[in-house]
C-alpha cells in the first residue's frame, strides 16, 4: 500500500484510535512498532503488546531496557479464539483507566499460521473492536499485518476494519474503512461442512442427554480428557441458551474434520448485539455468562445470528 507521511488525528468521534500497520519483514515490523511503543513510554502511557511468542521475543530484544516498562501478552494464548480478545482489552483498559493512565496497545490477532476459519473470526473481531470502544475512554490500538505472508484477502480485510492504516513510513485514514461490514459478516452463514454430519434436536428436558451425546462424540474421536470435558460443558451452556432464548428448542450438529471436532448449536432465537459473549457481563446483568464462558474455554467459537435464527459453532482442535 502507499504510505502517507504524518500522524493525522483520529476520525471525528473516534476517541478510540484503531490502526492497521502493514509490514513486509522483521526489520519493517520493528521499524513500525518501536517508535509507537517508545512514544507511549515517553508519554507515561501504559503500553501493552499482544503478539505471538516469536514477535514478543523480537520486540523485547529490540527494546532493550525499555522492555521492562511494557506489558507483554501471548496472542496465541489470549486470542487463540479471537472472540476472547475484546474481553482482554476491556479488562486492561479498565485497570489502566482506574490507575489514571492512558492505554496504548499493540495487537496482532491475524498472525501468520492461523487457519482459514480463525482468519474469518479475526476479521469479525477487528470490526467489533470499533463498536466496542468507539465513544468510550480514549486509547490507541495498533494492529500489525504481515502483508508478505498473509493471504491477500486478510490484508484487504484489514483496510475495511480499521479507520486508520499505514506502514512504518506513516499513516492515514483508510479510504476503504467499512464499519457496516460487521452486520454483513455477523449475518452471513458459516461455511457448510463437507464431512458427514450427525444431527439431533432437543428441548428443555433434553439438555442432559445432549451433553451426554456430545461427550460420546468427543470420546469416539479420541479428544484428550480435558478437551472433551470442555466440549461437554459448552454443550450444556449452549443447549440451555437455546431453550431459554430460542423458542424452547434447538438443533445440534456434530462432525469431524482431519484436524478438529466440530459441534454446532442452532435455534430460532435472535441475538441483536454481535458483542454478546465477548465481554464479562456486569454483575447485575441477567444472563449472558454462558456464551462468555464458552468463549473463554473453547478453541474456536463462531457466532452468527439473523432474524431467522442463531448458530454457534464450536471447533476443538485435535
Amino acid at each position: 500500500m502507499t504510505a502517507v507521511l504524518g500522524r493525522p488525528d483520529a476520525p471525528d468521534g473516534h476517541a478510540f484510535e484503531h490502526e492497521a500497520l502493514f509490514y513486509r519483514d522483521d526489520e519493517d515490523f520493528l521499524a513500525g512498532l518501536l517508535p509507537f511503543v517508545r512514544e507511549g513510554l515517553e508519554n507515561d502511557e501504559a503500553v501493552v503488546v499482544a503478539e505471538p511468542r516469536g514477535r514478543l521475543e523480537q520486540l523485547r530484544d529490540a527494546l532493550g531496557d525499555d522492555a521492562a516498562a511494557v506489558g507483554f501478552l501471548d496472542m496465541a494464548e489470549i486470542g487463540g479464539n479471537p472472540a476472547r480478545i475484546i474481553g482482554v482489552w476491556d479488562r486492561v483498559l479498565q485497570e489502566q483507566t482506574a490507575a489514571g493512565r492512558r492505554l496504548r496497545g499493540v495487537g496482532e490477532p491475524a498472525f501468520v499460521g492461523r487457519r482459514e476459519s480463525e482468519f474469518l473470526e479475526c476479521r469479525l473481531h477487528e470490526l467489533l473492536l470499533n463498536r466496542a470502544f468507539d465513544g468510550g475512554v480514549p486509547w490507541r490500538l495498533l494492529c500489525p499485518y504481515d502483508e508478505t505472508h498473509l493471504p491477500r484477502a486478510v490484508v484487504r480485510g484489514a483496510l475495511h476494519s480499521h479507520p486508520l492504516a499505514g506502514t512504518s513510513a506513516g499513516r492515514r485514514p483508510s479510504p476503504d474503512y467499512a464499519p457496516d461490514d460487521v452486520r454483513e459478516l455477523f449475518d452471513a452463514a458459516l461455511p457448510v461442512p463437507t464431512d458427514a454430519v450427525l444431527r439431533g434436536s432437543y428441548g428443555a428436558a433434553d439438555v442432559p442427554a445432549t451433553r451426554r451425546t456430545v461427550a460420546q462424540f468427543a470420546r469416539r474421536l479420541g479428544l484428550p480428557a480435558e478437551k472433551a470435558e470442555i466440549l461437554q460443558l459448552a454443550a450444556s451452556e449452549l443447549a440451555t441458551n437455546s431453550v431459554r432464548h430460542g423458542s424452547g428448542t434447538g438443533t445440534v450438529a456434530m462432525w469431524a474434520t482431519p484436524s478438529a471436532a466440530v459441534v454446532e448449536f442452532s435455534d430460532q432465537g435472535h441475538l441483536e448485539d454481535p458483542l454478546t459473549g465477548r465481554r464479562l457481563p456486569p454483575v447485575d446483568q441477567e444472563g449472558g455468562r454462558g456464551l462468555f464462558l464458552v468463549n473463554q474455554l473453547c478453541d474456536l467459537v463462531q457466532l452468527r445470528s439473523t432474524e431467522h435464527g442463531t448458530v454457534v459453532r464450536v471447533t476443538t482442535w485435535r
